[in-house]
Parts: structure tokens; sequence; C-alpha cells
């Protein structure tokens, strides 16, 4: 380790094993030890609320160390989501700011099977929390792997949580043997700090902290994106990949095409090349939606994520990119697979630079159609609207689920976009488009999270230069068509309290508008192959889904 390190033990170090025992187990009470014989969930939690999240873990540490998993809730394989729970307890406040989002079993797995092949030899675990990164990755490569690693000092956690880094010290001590306490590094340190270095040729896996930077500390290195983000987990990615030889991890998906991640990106290619696979969170979240672990199922509000490999020490650049992977819950165990979820990342090598400075995310089998998409159109939106008032206006509800849509009036919603085309020529043609599937797409590439920015679509290409008299005169007919047919098709849902009115065209109207652009295009592809843009599954049968089709 860097002799710059602010190493902080948990546990003072001997190779005497009873002495180390007299110091790591606290000497408990018949009571104290009759209780976590038959501990409970309500024991736990009226513990923290009596005794703080503290002195509660040094008894179940002390406890495990001496007595092993006797308890059927003392388990390792149960800390993370007791100590999850614990924290809310104890302060919600500080558990909404630390950004933390526990990493479930089926994630870690998927991890720690791609962590296994990077390159480094030593194996650092980046805000470890209570270690389930750690602990699955040494239990994927065995007993006598995980030994060595242990046995050669070869294992660093950092995290800037004391009480989360001891539980993690004390399950690998439980599960790997007492006397390796020495050998583990545990360094207890807020991680930016520009004196903790990671250890020279280290691989490192990680689920950061998602959390804004209110203040920028004296103490950590003054670099372009933490500058220029403001967020926890892409200055950890930062650090990581700088001094990485190679590194998984994961964390919220907006540095892939955010404008205030563009130094990430842009670093991330000059460093090495890998590969981003990256989640919807609608219908299924890859964080279960879990707030507080088993003991609460809420499936809202989770984030959306990334998981990132990086090989920093190639001398081959860029990365291969996933498209935002949507999928149901009842698929997770389907999915999450390492071979089903690099079969969904694009061939496409994209490096990231003043001409190309977001990622896209495109699923391989409609790179074509985008290719020919950006080839064949030169002109914007933009080019063909304009904000001044005219008969040929067009409204776009400004959230989006599984489709765009498009109106000839403003409808009584929270919020939309409102433009006018230049021509009548192009109000037809514009109010195809965004009824097609190519608008919702655009967004799903550029970003795909909660809002349709009115700048993303007016930087949004179209192909309406090479459209023939008859091309125009078809989108006319369509246009006519579906506007006449508006108010028959209008949708009512009530947000709090709001009325929010939508228009949802029978699906007939979106497949004749793709078929007549791809032919424009010149793709033989038929309207069917944008199924997958649309739905709310992962794996789509031969035969679609009427939930699909809604």
């Amino acid at each position: 380790m860097s002799k710059k390190i602010k190493q902080l033990s948990l546990f003072n170090k001997s190779n005497d094993l009873k002495n180390l025992n007299s110091v790591l187990i606290f000497n408990l009470s018949k009571e104290e030890i009759k209780k976590l014989d038959n501990y409970s969930i309500d024991q736990y939690l009226n513990d923290v609320e009596i005794n703080g999240l503290s002195k509660t873990w040094d008894n179940i540490c002390s406890y495990i160390l001496q007595f092993g998993e006797k308890n059927e809730l003392i388990k390792i394989a149960n800390f993370g989501e007791m100590y999850e729970i614990g924290l809310a307890t104890e302060d919600k406040i500080k558990k909404k700011k630390s950004g933390q989002y526990y990493t479930p079993d089926d994630v870690a797995m998927v991890m720690s099977q791609w962590f296994d092949r990077c390159e480094g030899d030593n194996v650092c675990d980046v805000a470890c929390g209570t270690g389930k990164l750690i602990l699955t990755y040494l239990d994927y490569i065995g007993e006598k792997k995980a030994l060595e690693l242990l046995r050669k000092e070869r294992i660093y956690l950092y995290d800037y949580d004391r009480v989360a880094l001891k539980v993690c010290k004390t399950s690998l001590l439980v599960k790997y043997g007492q006397d390796l306490c020495d050998s583990i590094h545990d360094v207890y340190c807020d991680f930016l700090d520009k004196d903790i270095v990671l250890p020279n040729n280290c691989k490192t896996i990680s689920n950061p902290p998602y959390a804004v930077v209110q203040k920028i500390s004296d103490n950590w290195l003054s670099t372009d994106v933490i500058n220029d983000s403001h967020e926890l987990y892409s200055s950890f990615m930062d650090k990581i990949f700088s001094q990485s030889k190679s590194t998984v991890i994961i964390t919220p998906y907006s540095f892939v095409s955010g404008n205030k991640f563009y130094s990430l990106r842009k670093e991330m290619c000059e460093l090495g090349n890998g590969f981003i696979v990256i989640f919807d969170n609608v219908p299924g979240n890859i964080f279960c939606g879990r707030k507080h672990g088993i003991f609460n199922t809420n499936t809202s509000n989770s984030v959306r994520a990334a998981i990132t490999v990086l090989n920093s020490s190639s001398k081959n650049k860029g990365f291969r990119v996933s498209p935002m992977i949507r999928f149901k819950n009842e698929e997770r165990k389907k999915l999450l697979k390492c071979d089903v979820l690099e079969a969904t990342i694009n061939d496409d090598i994209q490096i990231v630079d003043e001409n190309n400075k977001s990622f896209k995310k495109i699923s391989k089998n409609l790179k074509q159609i985008y290719d020919s998409w950006i080839d064949n159109s030169k002109l914007l939106i933009r080019d063909l609207t304009t904000k001044q008032p005219n008969e040929y206006m067009i409204d776009i509800p400004n959230t989006c689920r599984y489709n765009t849509t498009a109106s000839s009036t403003k409808l009584s919603r929270g919020g939309s976009i409102t433009f006018y085309a230049n021509s009548e020529d192009v109000y037809y043609f514009l109010y195809c488009f965004i009824n097609s599937s190519f608008t919702y797409w655009w967004w799903r590439i550029y970003d795909g999270g909660i809002t349709y920015s009115s700048n993303l679509l007016n930087s949004m290409p179209v192909p309406f230069d090479i459209l023939s008299d008859e091309d125009k005169e078809d989108f006319k007919i369509i246009a006519k068509k579906m506007i006449s047919k508006e108010r028959e098709y209008i949708s009512t849902k009530v947000n709090a309290g709001v009325v929010q009115e939508n228009i949802k065209f029978p699906e007939k109207y979106k497949d004749m508008i793709n078929s007549k652009i791809l032919k424009i295009l010149g793709c033989n592809d038929e309207s069917k192959i944008f199924d997958q843009v649309h739905s709310n599954k992962f794996f789509i049968d031969c035969e679609e889904s009427d939930e699909i089709k809604k």
C-alpha cells in the first residue's frame, strides 16, 4: 500500500489469536448472549433505537465471532440488509444524503464474474459498506483463491462508514478465519481525500454513494469531473478509473449522456476501453426497489443504473454500450447472466471527444437503421420549426413512458413542448414523425430518464429534405386521418389530483408511419423491429403480447 494512505484499522492488530479475540470480542453479559441466541428483527430495531447503530453492531459482531452463525438472523448473508434498515432507523436523513443503494445478490454475482476477468493483483472494494461485493467475489473464485488473496495481504477495503467497514471485516474473519485480521487492509477514510491512494497493480470493484456534492472539500483533488458534475458517484468513478488497472463499478446511468458528465466520459475513453450495460427502472429495477432491504419491498423510485467495466491497461480506447434494458421482475433471473447481458452490447466502439460528446444507447440490430437515419437527415427539428405562433402547432407531452405522441391542440397535462412548423408540408411530416418510433427512440438513445427536453427534441435529425412529393402527400393523408381521430383516442389519468390527458392512437398508425420512414431511409426492415424499443419486457415473444401493443 502507498505510504500516503491514512489507514485507521478498526481492530488492534496482533498475531496472538487469544489476544486478538480479547480485543475483537466485547464482554457480553449472559443476558445479552441469551437475547442474541434468539435475536429477532423487533429486538434488533429496539436495540438500534435505544443503544444506537454502533453499539448494536459491536454486540452483533462480538457475538458472531464467538459463536458463529448460530442465530437465524445473525448471519453474514443478512448483514447488508440488516445494516440498511438499522441505518434508516437511526437516521433516515443521513441515509438519504449518503445516497446508499445496497447491491442485490444477483447483481453482485454478475459484477463478480466480470471482475474475475479483470487484470490486477491487488483487489480493492471502494465504498465496501458491509461487504456484499467483496464477499460475493471471494465466494465466486472459491475458498482456495480467496485465502491466497487474504494471506498475501491483497484485499483492500475502503469506506467512510466506520461501523459498516467493521461489519465487512468481521464477515471476512468469520468466513475465512480470525487469524487473517492483520492481513486485511481496512481503510476508514474519505476516499476522495487526495492522500488516499489505491495500491499499485490493483483492480477495483465498487458501488459508490450516489449524492450531490454540496461543497467540494479542500482535501480533495480538484478535477474537471468533480467541478463539472458535483456528483459523488462520478467523482468516485474518476478517481477509481485513474488509479486502477481495471474496474467493475455500478452507478447511476446519467453519466452516459448527461452534459455535466462530458469530462468523465472523455477521460474514460482516454484511459482505456470497456463496456457499459445500462438498465431502466421500469417496470423492474436493478436495485429491486428496496429502501429498507428485507424489511420493505417498495418497488418505486429506484435509480436507473449502469454497470461499467473498464480496462485502463489496454492500448485500445473506447467503449461498447448496450441500449437501455427494460425488464419485468419475473425476467430478472433469466436476464442477469453475463452472456445474456453481453449479447445486448453494441459492437460499435464509441470514443467520446469534441465531435462525439455522448455515448449512444443503441441495440445491435437497430444500428444500421440509426446510421441510415443520420446519414439521410441533413436537417434538425429546429431547422423546420419556429416558436412564433401560427396555424401549424404541434404539442408533445414532455414525459413519456413507452411512446411519444403529437397532438394538433394543447391538452390538459402538467407539461408539454409546443412548437410551430414553418410550412404545411413540414407540419404533416413532423406530426407523423413524432408519432412514429423514431422520436421516442431518439429519447431512449440520448436520455431515457424522466422528461423529454426541448433541447433534445430540437436536436433530432429528420429526413425531410429527401422526401418526394408523393411522400409528402402520404404523410399529409396519414396526419389528417390521425388529427381527425385525436379526441376519440384521448386517455385521462389523475396524478396527484391533477388531470393528465394524452392520446393513445391504435398501433396501426405507428406501424404505418414507421414502415414509410424505413422505406424512405432505404431500410428493408419491418416496423416490428422497433418492438424492443417500446416493450415493457426484455424477452419479447415471437407473437407480441397485447400489453406491448398498448
